[in-house]
C-alpha cells in the first residue's frame, strides 16, 4: 500500500492560491487544514487540523482543480499513520501548528528511514511536490482534473497557466494537455 502525496493545484474554483498538500495511505486521505483542502472545516469532535477521509470521495470533491498524485517509495506507511495519530493526540491545529504542506513534510520526514524530507525554506504544496521528485521518492505520478470542463474560461486559464509554469511535467504529460 503505497504512500501518496496529493498536490491540489490552486484553492477553490477561481484558479488562485497556492493549493493544498495531503497524504494518502491505502484508501484513506490524511489532510491538514482550515478549508483549503476542499472539504470545509473539521467536523470531528477533535479540534485538531487533521481530517481523515476516503480517497475516492476526496478526489471527487476536489475534481474542479488538478490533483497531482505522487506514488512514493521508501516511505513507511505505518509511520505516516502514526505521525498523524500523534499530531491529532497533541491537538495540533491549523495555523499555530503549521499549514498543510508543513505537516505533510513533517509526516514524510518521520516516515523516511535514513533520509530527511526538507523542501527548503517555507514548505508550500509546490515545494513538497518538487522535494519528493528531487529526493527520488516518486515511483510514478497520476494527474487528475475530471471537472475541468465545468470551470469558467478565466479560472481554467489561471489553473492551466499555473500548471504550465509550476508543474511543467504534469502539464506536458496530462491527458489532453489539460484542455477543457
Amino acid at each position: 500500500m503505497p504512500v501518496r502525496i496529493l498536490t491540489l493545484v490552486t484553492n477553490g474554483r477561481g484558479g488562485t492560491g497556492p493549493g493544498h498538500s495531503a497524504l494518502a495511505v491505502g484508501s484513506q486521505v490524511y489532510t491538514f487544514g482550515g478549508g483549503g483542502d476542499g472539504m470545509g472545516g473539521n467536523t470531528s469532535r477533535s479540534t485538531s487540523g487533521w481530517k481523515t477521509l476516503g480517497y475516492q470521495s476526496y478526489l471527487t470533491t476536489n475534481g474542479h482543480r488538478p490533483v497531482l498524485v505522487q506514488f512514493l517509495n521508501r516511505v513507511r506507511e505505518q509511520r505516516v499513520v502514526q505521525y498523524v495519530a500523534n499530531s491529532i493526540a497533541s491537538d495540533e491545529d491549523y495555523g499555530t501548528s503549521g499549514v498543510c504542506s508543513q505537516q505533510v513534510s513533517w509526516a514524510l520526514d518521520y516516515a523516511l528511514p535514513n533520509l530527511t524530507f526538507d523542501p527548503r525554506w517555507f514548505d508550500t504544496p509546490f515545494r513538497v511536490y518538487h522535494c519528493a521528485r528531487r529526493l527520488g521518492l516518486v515511483q510514478r505520478e497520476q494527474y487528475l482534473w475530471p471537472q475541468r470542463a465545468s470551470l469558467n474560461v478565466l479560472a481554467w486559464a489561471r489553473i492551466a497557466n499555473k500548471l504550465r509554469s509550476d508543474y511543467p511535467l504534469a502539464y506536458r504529460y496530462s491527458p489532453n494537455g489539460w484542455t477543457p
